[in-house]
C-alpha cells in the first residue's frame, strides 16, 4: 500500500495526464472484467468474442445493453463477477481506492484528489474526505435496505433464490446499470407495486448523486443550515423532467392511453428509467410509437445527475443551458438560476458538454446507419446510439440483431458515456499553448 500510495504521489498532476490515468483506470477494469467473462466456469452458453467485449463495457459502465440473455449466457459465478464489476463502474474505481488510501494514511495524494474530482465532476472546494466516505456509508445502506424490500417482493411472487435475486437487482438498480436476471427484465413484475416502486427508487437515488445526499445528511444532522444551490437544482430537474416526460409519453401512445391509470404508471416507471439511466423496462420499448421513442431519446440525452451513477449530458448542464436562453430572452447580464448567478466557467463546461455530446451522438447514429442502416429504421438505431452513450441500456430490440462492427461501436460509446463526453475530449485535445499576443475582440452576427 506504501509503494501504491509513493506511485500515486509521483505522478503528474497536469489536467491531460489525470484524463488519462482516469481513462487507463476504466479501461484496466474493462479488461479484467473481460478476462472473467471469457472463463468457461463463468459461462453458461458460448458467445462470441465481440459479445463477450460488448458485455464487459456494458458491465464496467453500467449500461446493461446486452446482445444476448445475460442470465442464459453468465452461471451464478458469472454473475456474481458481474456485479462486482458493476459495482465498481457503478461507485467509481477511485472511490474505493480513495478510500483504502484514507483508511491507510488519512490523507489523499494530490493525484487521487484531482482523479476524484474529475470522476465525479465535483466543485473545487467540496469536501473530499466526507465525499468519499459518503459514497461507501450510503452505497452500503441503501442498497442494502433495498436488496432487504426487493427479498420480500421476490418471495411472495414465487420467484426462485429470492435473497440472490434481492441482491442483484438492488445493486444493479442503484448504480444505474440496468442488468436483469429476469428476459423480459421487470416487464413480468409491472404489476407488482412494491418491486417496481423499489427499483424506481434506488435508481433515483443512485442518479441524484452523492452531493445531494450528502447535502441532505448534513441538512438533517445539523451540520449545514441548507442544501446548496447543486442540490436545489439537481432536485428541480430532475422531477420536472420526468413528470413531463411520463406524460409526454403517455399521451404519445394510443395503447398506453387506452390501459388509463394502468398505462400512466408504465410510462412514469420508463419516463424514469429513461431519466436516471438505470435500463429496466416492464414494457416493450419496440412496442411504442415514434412520439414515445423520441421522448425518451431526449430523456436519455439529458440523463442524470453530476457525482451519481448515471450518464448523459447531466441534468445541471441542461439546467445551466434552461437558464442561458432565459437570461437572453429576459435581456439580463448575469446568467442566474433560483435568483443565484451561475460563474461563466460552469456555462461554458455546460454548452461544451451539450455540443460535443451532439457531435459524438451524430457520428455515432451515422456510423451505425453505414453499417446497418438498411436494416433498422433510423428512430430505432438513434434510440439505440443514445442509450449506449447516455449509459442507459433502454433498447428497441435490436441489440441483439446488429453487425459485429456495429457492436464494437456501440461499445466504444459507452465506454465514452462512462467517462463523460467532456473527459473524452479532454484527452484528444492537449493543452494549447499560451497566446503571448492577446486577441483582438471583434463582434461577429449570431
Amino acid at each position: 500500500m506504501e509503494k501504491i500510495n509513493e506511485w500515486l504521489t509521483s505522478r503528474k498532476t497536469d489536467d491531460k495526464s489525470t484524463v488519462l490515468l482516469l481513462i487507463k483506470g476504466y479501461f484496466l477494469l474493462t479488461i479484467f472484467c473481460f478476462i472473467f467473462l471469457m472463463l468457461p466456469f463463468c459461462q453458461n452458453s458460448e458467445n462470441s468474442l465481440v459479445d463477450h467485449i460488448f458485455f464487459s463495457v456494458s458491465i464496467v459502465s453500467t449500461t446493461g445493453l446486452a446482445p444476448t440473455d445475460f442470465s442464459s449466457s453468465y452461471n451464478l459465478f458469472g454473475q456474481i463477477m458481474s456485479l462486482f464489476f458493476i459495482q465498481l463502474g457503478g461507485i467509481g474505481y477511485m472511490a474505493l481506492s480513495s478510500f483504502i488510501i484514507l483508511k491507510q494514511f488519512d490523507k489523499l495524494p494530490s493525484i487521487s484528489a484531482r482523479l476524484l474530482r474529475l470522476e465525479f465532476n465535483l466543485p473545487q472546494k467540496y469536501p473530499l474526505v466526507s465525499f468519499i466516505y459518503s459514497v461507501f456509508i450510503f452505497t452500503l445502506l441503501i442498497e442494502a435496505i433495498g436488496a432487504i424490500i426487493l427479498y420480500f417482493g421476490f418471495k411472495e411472487s414465487g420467484v426462485d433464490n429470492p435473497i440472490w435475486q434481492a441482491v442483484f437487482h438492488s445493486i444493479s438498480a442503484f448504480c444505474t446499470a440496468g442488468f436483469s436476471l429476469f428476459s423480459d427484465s421487470m416487464s413480468s413484475f409491472r404489476g407488482n407495486s412494491l418491486i417496481t416502486t423499489t427499483i424506481l427508487i434506488l435508481s433515483l437515488l443512485g442518479s441524484i448523486g452523492f452531493i445531494v445526499l450528502l447535502d441532505f445528511w448534513l441538512r438533517i444532522t445539523r451540520k449545514r443550515k441548507r442544501i446548496t444551490l447543486t442540490s436545489k437544482i439537481i432536485l428541480f430537474s430532475t422531477f420536472l423532467f420526468w413528470i413531463v416526460a411520463a406524460i409526454a409519453i403517455f399521451i404519445s401512445d394510443l395503447k398506453l392511453r387506452s390501459m388509463g391509470w394502468e398505462g400512466l404508471q408504465l410510462a412514469i416507471f420508463q419516463s424514469i428509467s429513461a431519466h436516471t439511466t438505470v435500463g429496466f423496462n416492464n414494457y416493450d420499448i419496440g412496442m411504442l410509437n415514434v412520439g414515445g421513442v423520441f421522448v425518451m431519446v431526449i430523456l436519455m440525452i439529458i440523463g442524470a445527475s453530476p457525482a451519481g451513477t448515471g450518464g448523459g449530458i447531466k441534468t445541471t448542464s441542461a439546467t445551466a443551458l434552461i437558464a442561458v436562453l432565459i437570461s437572453v430572452l429576459k435581456r439580463r447580464r448575469n446568467i442566474t438560476f433560483f435568483q443565484k448567478i451561475i460563474p461563466a466557467s460552469k456555462i461554458y463546461l455546460a454548452v461544451s458538454s451539450a455540443i460535443f455530446y451532439s457531435f459524438i451522438l451524430i457520428v455515432g447514429t451515422w456510423a451505425i446507419l453505414m453499417v446497418d442502416g438498411e436494416n433498422f429504421a433510423f428512430e430505432k438505431i438513434l434510440f439505440e446510439v443514445a442509450s449506449a452513450l447516455s449509459t442507459v441500456g433502454l433498447s428497441t430490440g435490436i441489440t441483439g440483431d446488429l453487425s459485429d462492427l456495429s457492436k464494437l461501436i456501440i461499445s466504444f460509446l459507452m465506454f465514452i458515456g462512462r467517462l463523460g463526453v467532456l473527459t473524452f475530449g479532454f484527452a484528444l485535445i492537449s493543452k494549447a499553448p499560451l497566446l503571448r499576443d492577446k486577441p483582438q475582440i471583434e463582434d461577429i452576427a449570431i
